[in-house]
């Protein structure tokens, strides 16, 4: 699970570093470009933990802290946008899968 995770993470915060328009438009979240990048520069710092960190249950449950984070940004950037509230309920159901792996990798101790 981690390494699937850790590269959607990957493709994520390249993207959104890349190319944040791409979200910020759809989103109705103009002008928020350099916000959008620094979540994708958060996503990226994730990376090399989920992909090669010994143990890798920290970075999940990294990611899942970032997750609410990230979601509580939307909630409250696009209030009033339906795909931003969406994306946000989105990323509160991945903080639960993630943290419960987290939660599982630890107790297997890796």
């Amino acid at each position: 699970m981690p390494l699937l995770v850790g590269y959607a993470t990957l493709a994520a915060g390249a993207a959104l570093v890349a190319a944040p328009r791409l979200v910020t438009g759809p989103l109705g979240l103009d002008g928020q470009d350099a916000a959008v990048r620094a979540i994708g520069l958060a996503d990226l710092v994730l990376v090399p933990g989920l992909l090669r960190g010994s143990p890798r249950w920290p970075w999940m449950v990294g990611r899942a802290a970032l997750n609410l984070a990230q979601a509580a940004y939307l909630h409250g950037a696009a209030p009033r946008s339906g795909k931003a509230r969406a994306g946000a309920a989105t990323l509160v159901a991945l903080t639960a899968i993630d943290g419960a792996t987290g939660l599982a990798l630890r107790r297997a101790g890796s």
